[in-house]
């Protein structure tokens, strides 16, 4: 039934073209305008909720322990790359490597001593052995208690925005406890709950476009890109969670938790569609719809009867008949009679 309103629709469109009754073929060669037949996508639009997660996101926390000497930055504050993030009281950890540092001077000293004593035979071999061991062990020493000392100070790892702080200072802390929550907002990750039937029935690449949009900024629209999916659906909705990752834009202060509204444009196997101009059709005499199609080597064109569907705004969807590639007039068709020979216009 909707096959057939369609063909009527396009048939009282196509009438008002037709009015002239046909010529006998005649032996000059008529103008006409050709369109090269291609495959329209117009692609299916889903709409859904999502929410913003940084990128990339990280809890620092000391290797060793101590009281919390310094903290110097501030929740919901960005900061540089390398800068101090926390230190810990420095004094046991200097404490610990002037002892390394006079431990492996001594046990230098007494290698040396032990070494000009076996050059006087006054010393076994294996004295000496003893003492270069030990010189060795407390240069590991000192190498660890200066590592110590290090970490008692820890820096941003990258350029980043301080989300927790989980200690003020004067707290004792002990090593592996986290201290502070950065996130690299340069980037964000766009997630939003896909369901299963689309999961199943999509691939990453039909996608045409996908964008958000942010109550606070109407108007605007914001690219996104795909990143990932998580393979386990969540339990009660039976929805996957996607990812999608757009650049920070600037004059926004997009942070973690916020939502948006998002927008993906995916192309359907279903949606490649030939449309054609209501001028490129013509009637038949039992009522059905054709267009003229022209072979590029005879220069000839012949009738081609089609099938179509409803009309829309973009023109008239074909069904059957034609094939991408195939090439027909669009403009001076009722005039045309089969096996004519017509003129390309340029």
């Amino acid at each position: 039934m909707k096959h057939i309103i369609g063909v009527a629709l396009v048939l009282m469109l196509v009438g008002c073209l037709d009015r002239a009754p046909p010529e006998p073929v005649l032996q000059n060669i008529r103008p006409a305008k050709l369109m090269t037949v291609t495959s329209q996508i117009e692609g299916v639009q889903y709409n859904f909720t999502a929410r913003l997660e940084a990128l990339q996101s990280i809890d620092l926390s000391f290797e060793v322990g101590g009281p919390l000497h310094e903290m110097p930055v501030r929740e919901g504050e960005s900061i540089e790359a390398g800068s101090m993030i926390a230190a810990l009281d420095p004094t046991e950890f200097q404490l610990a490597v002037q002892e390394a540092k006079i431990q492996l001077k001594l046990a230098a000293q007494d290698l040396t001593r032990k070494r000009k004593v076996l050059a006087e035979n006054g010393i076994a071999k294996s004295a000496v052995e003893d003492a270069q061991s030990n010189y060795e062990l407390q240069r590991v020493r000192l190498n660890k208690a200066q590592e110590q000392l290090s970490d008692t100070r820890i820096y941003a790892p990258f350029e980043a925005y301080v989300s927790r702080r989980y200690f003020d200072t004067f707290v004792n802390v002990t090593p592996g406890t986290p201290i502070v929550k950065l996130h690299d907002l340069t980037r964000l990750q766009v997630i939003m709950n896909i369901p299963e039937n689309l999961i199943a029935t999509s691939d990453p690449e039909e996608i045409l476009r996908a964008w958000v949009e942010f109550s606070f900024a109407p108007g605007k629209q914001f690219d996104v890109s795909y990143y990932e999916n998580r393979g386990e659906a969540e339990s009660l909705a039976q929805t996957y969670e996607v990812s999608f990752v757009m650049e920070n834009p600037e004059g926004l202060n997009l942070l973690p938790g916020m939502t948006a509204s998002a927008k993906i444009k995916m192309q359907r196997t279903s949606d490649a569609t030939i449309l054609l101009p209501s001028s490129s059709l013509t009637p038949t005499p039992d009522n059905k719809l054709a267009v003229w199609v022209f072979d590029p080597e005879s220069q000839i064109v012949s009738r081609r009867v089609i099938e179509s569907g409803t009309p829309t705004q973009a023109g008239v969807p074909v069904t059957n008949g034609l094939q991408v590639g195939d090439q027909i007039v669009v403009a001076g068709g009722s005039q045309l009679q089969e096996g004519m020979q017509v003129r390309p216009l340029q």
